[in-house]
């Protein structure tokens, strides 16, 4: 059957799948969800994509969320697609990992804030908030900055030094697109002190064309018009019909891929995976691991355990965050994003958890197959809770607990309002997982009897709730018994190893309620 690829345009993780199948031939249905008529909350799309957003893809009867899993499963299951978007090297591959996972909470999040509160929140009801827009752009151009240089340092004309462009280059660079519906005078003031990022934009533009510029065509069109000058509904109706007269050109196209095709892509991708990822464990140089961690940061913990229970022979290297250590000179050598956790093996190093896990599950023999399964489709579906855990359950848990009660351990106030506003994200965030990924008799996410790296880094970032006060980790938690036994499934199943790694939280909880008892009298 035939790839079909549900997006409304005006998402940039949207355009960047829709752009990644034109480039690659791959053929394809592209089903318009229209955000802008809640075309994305209906029960017929929840079918689809429960958490209701674009883009989602369906793929005979495998259907799959978030746009950098589902960048990746397309990558690995079309034949046909350069090695280039994703290497089956895996040093490099792991680097495009990091990349990604960086993208989520960094720029994604800074360019998608600021034009929303510069100049869309009219469109979805709501209202500018110019203190929020600021905030944004600080993100935004912190961002920029860091792409510049870290990952267009070298001489390459793509991230990562390359000369042909990956998925993380097309994802970044439409996240960057977006800037394209904001004032001119606002865009050119984020992005005139950045050349190398205007170039490297333009090299990611030309390597896609024509379907680059053809997908981005409803951005201009959007500034072009203005929102201000149109009603709503006059600019929905005009986005409709441009949407329908491209979908009218893509369904011209009848060819439809075969399901001994579909088997043969499957497993050419499985034989080619497994060869490389033997070479990488054959070639590994004998240097031990060394793992920079603060036990403190949930990642860490989530990387330090992983280790523990694979037999993965390791030094730890203490980063203590409480004394700005991730911020030194020597430090920013091993990571320039100055955060733990972070990795060296041998000449190769890497950040970001996610991206470490998946390397780590991939380069060490004897990690068992359910932790990051061979299997195409498993693997995707873990992709995908991680993307989403990024953006929803680490945002609310992270915020929450600083916000409540380790804020001025870091030298912030506590903030009552936003510690509420992030309990709402946590709390539907344990909802979703409940009622997603916890709906079957399975013990672990997806249906699993074993825990895999989604398990393990999902848990980890709830453990941190252990240094409230007990009366507020038990509100939040109570209502989800199903997210409780998983927890506890997760603890039982890497024990030793998940107690030890997760006394600190405890040591810390008795301190701050020691504090409090003072305070009190």
């Amino acid at each position: 059957m035939k790839l079909k690829v549900y997006a409304d345009r005006m998402s940039q993780p949207a355009r960047a799948v829709v752009i990644f199948c034109k480039v690659n031939g791959i053929d394809y249905d592209e089903v318009k969800v229209d955000l802008s008529k809640g075309q994305h909350l209906t029960p017929e799309f929840a079918e689809i994509n429960p958490m209701k957003k674009v883009p989602a893809i369906v793929d005979g009867r495998f259907k799959l969320f978030e746009s950098h899993a589902i960048l990746i499963y397309l990558a690995c299951a079309f034949p046909g697609v350069a090695d280039h978007w994703y290497p089956a090297d895996l040093f490099k591959r792991s680097k495009i990992h990091s990349v990604l996972d960086w993208h989520h909470s960094n720029l994604r999040h800074g360019a998608a804030m600021f034009v929303l509160n510069s100049t869309l929140a009219p469109v979805l009801g709501r209202r500018l908030n110019p203190q929020a827009a600021a905030e944004a752009e600080k993100l935004l151009s912190s961002s920029l900055s860091k792409i510049e240089s870290i990952w267009l340092k070298g001489s390459g004309r793509f991230l990562l030094g390359g000369n042909q462009p990956s998925i993380a280059d097309l994802s970044l660079v439409c996240e960057i697109m977006q800037l394209e519906v904001v004032d001119e005078k606002d865009r050119m003031r984020i992005l005139s002190p950045h050349k190398k990022i205007q170039e490297w934009i333009e090299n990611t533009r030309n390597a896609t064309r024509p379907h680059f510029d053809e997908v981005h065509k409803i951005c201009r069109f959007v500034w072009t018009v203005g929102f201000s000058y149109i009603g709503f509904n006059a600019l929905a109706q005009a986005l409709e019909r441009m949407s329908t007269a491209f979908i009218h050109i893509l369904n011209l196209k009848e060819e439809f891929l075969q399901a001994p095709t579909k088997c043969l892509r499957f497993f050419v991708f499985n034989q080619k995976r497994r060869e490389r990822e033997r070479e990488t464990k054959r070639n590994r140089k004998k240097m031990k691991l060394k793992v920079y961690a603060d036990r403190m940061s949930q990642p860490s913990r989530a990387v330090i355990i992983f280790c523990k229970v694979n037999g993965i022979d390791y030094d730890e290297v203490k980063v203590d965050i409480s004394k700005r250590q991730h911020l030194t000179p020597e430090f920013a050598e091993i990571n320039p994003m100055k955060q733990v956790p972070a990795i060296v093996d041998g000449k190769f190093k890497l950040f970001e958890s996610h991206a470490i896990l998946t390397y780590l599950a991939c380069a060490f023999p004897g990690v068992a197959d359910h932790w990051y399964p061979a299997d195409l489709v498993k693997r995707s579906e873990i992709h995908s809770v991680l993307d989403w855990h990024h953006s929803n359950l680490r945002r609310g848990a992270v915020t929450f607990v600083l916000n409540t009660v380790l804020g001025p351990a870091t030298g912030l106030p506590l903030n009552p309002q936003a510690a509420a506003e992030a309990e709402k994200l946590l709390s539907s965030s344990l909802l979703k997982i409940a009622s997603i990924w916890l709906k079957g008799s399975g013990s672990f996410l997806l249906g699993g009897n074993q825990p895999s790296i989604a398990d393990l880094s999902l848990v980890c970032e709830l453990m941190q709730l252990e240094v409230l006060d007990e009366k507020d980790r038990m509100r939040v938690l109570t209502p989800h018994t199903k997210v409780q036994q998983w927890i506890e499934n997760t603890r039982n199943a890497t024990r030793p190893h998940f107690d030890e790694a997760h006394n600190i939280l405890f040591k810390v909880k008795e301190k701050l309620q020691n504090q409090r008892f003072k305070r009190s009298k």
